[in-house]
């Protein structure tokens, strides 16, 4: 099934993306449940599910450009389409042992829009019918675990400058979602429709809609996802021509239930989306946490693509305060081959060490992992 012309899309590429697609069948059912409780199976998304994400309006997407080739060919936002006024929303101890605070890029300007002062994350992780080495939220580490730390650690507070919130604790962890899926060949790559359907799904069936909530979508081990059917930017390891993105945020407007943020996360443990080997937790749990992080902090402070991006650097308009800090570095993987992987900082996030990139901070006009 190819994404419906009915869908009205603005576009930003910032950075490097590109791709194909169309919809294979999604099994099943969405369980739900959070830590060890068993989890409640219920049907999704449904041929509704699907109409709706059809029918919806993408107001912003923003993609985090992977280092590679096809990445590097797409670096500036496009806008398909352009909304009507700017919403205005209702809201809704890090040290670091690296070298973030030698990092200056441009200062982030206000453009007006709405951002996140308080939202709760839902993780939705698609389980593979077919890999039962990938049965839960362990196959791409502990982002639960990442996401809690985050809301409880002083790097969450370099939002506070941009979004005029100081509290503690406003970015908490919800249950998370599993859905069971037939994953599609690389000939067939799910789309970004697709992933509105399980979005919608999901929020259709827990009511939670609107600024004060964020749903990121998990992709497993071999998943390949296009922004649109036939092309337009795409994350596929397995189709290097292609392979553009490593992630993105974006926000929609539904016909029944209304505006809805969220991300989408495909498997982060491959060559162009990885951090350098050597990270304090493994190249599997801060390669999904790094982009996890990006996600997080841009959805936070530019949902909608009308709050805080760049727009005095030609160099780095419309960036946002992930994109500015978001560092690779190229290291020898053979004697006659090198690679490029993502270069985060390490830093106290919470109770335990990571290694995420640095969020860029007005108020100290470099990208830092302290307020």
């Amino acid at each position: 099934m190819a994404l419906a012309t009915g869908v009205s899309v603005r576009l930003s590429w910032m950075l490097p993306i590109a791709c194909a697609v169309l919809i294979c069948g999604f099994g099943v059912g969405v369980a739900r449940g959070q830590g060890a409780a068993q989890d409640e199976v219920q049907n999704g998304p449904t041929a509704s599910d699907q109409a709706m994400a059809d029918e919806a309006t993408v107001v912003y997407r923003h993609a985090r450009a992977a280092n590679t080739e096809a990445g590097a060919t797409l670096k500036q936002k496009e806008i398909a389409t352009r909304r009507g006024p700017s919403r205005t929303a209702e809201a809704g101890a890090a040290t670091t042992t690296d070298n973030d605070q030698l990092r200056y890029p441009g200062d982030l300007t206000f453009n007006g829009g709405a951002v996140v002062r308080v939202a709760e994350s839902h993780p939705i992780f698609l389980l593979p019918k077919t890999n039962t080495k990938c049965a839960g939220p362990a196959c791409w580490g502990n982002p639960e675990g990442f996401l809690r730390d985050l809301n409880g650690s002083e790097f969450i507070h370099i939002t506070d400058q941009y979004v005029g919130a100081t509290a503690n604790n406003r970015y908490p962890v919800g249950g998370h979602k599993l859905i069971s899926y037939t994953p599609t060949p690389k000939t067939h790559p799910l789309t970004d429709n697709d992933m509105i359907a399980v979005v919608h799904a999901v929020a259709l069936a827990t009511g939670q809609t609107g600024y004060a909530h964020i749903y990121h979508v998990f992709l497993p081990p071999g998943q390949d996802e296009c922004f649109m059917a036939g092309g337009g930017p795409c994350y596929s390891p397995d189709v290097p021509s292609t392979f553009a993105f490593c992630g993105y945020h974006s926000s929609v407007d539904f016909m029944d239930i209304g505006h809805v943020l969220y991300s989408v996360e495909p498997f982060q443990n491959v060559g162009g989306c990885s951090v350098r080997p050597g990270t304090p937790n493994g190249q599997l749990i801060d390669s999904t946490n790094n982009t996890l992080s990006h996600e997080q902090f841009e959805t936070i402070t530019d949902p909608d693509g009308t709050a805080w991006f760049n727009f005095t650097s030609v160099a780095l308009t419309f960036a946002e305060i992930g994109d500015e800090c978001s560092f690779f570095v190229v290291l020898p993987t053979s004697p006659t081959t090198f690679s490029a992987f993502f270069d985060p900082s390490v830093a106290m996030i919470g109770s335990h060490t990571y290694a995420v990139q640095p969020e860029y901070a007005n108020n100290e006009h470099a990208c830092g992992s302290n307020p």
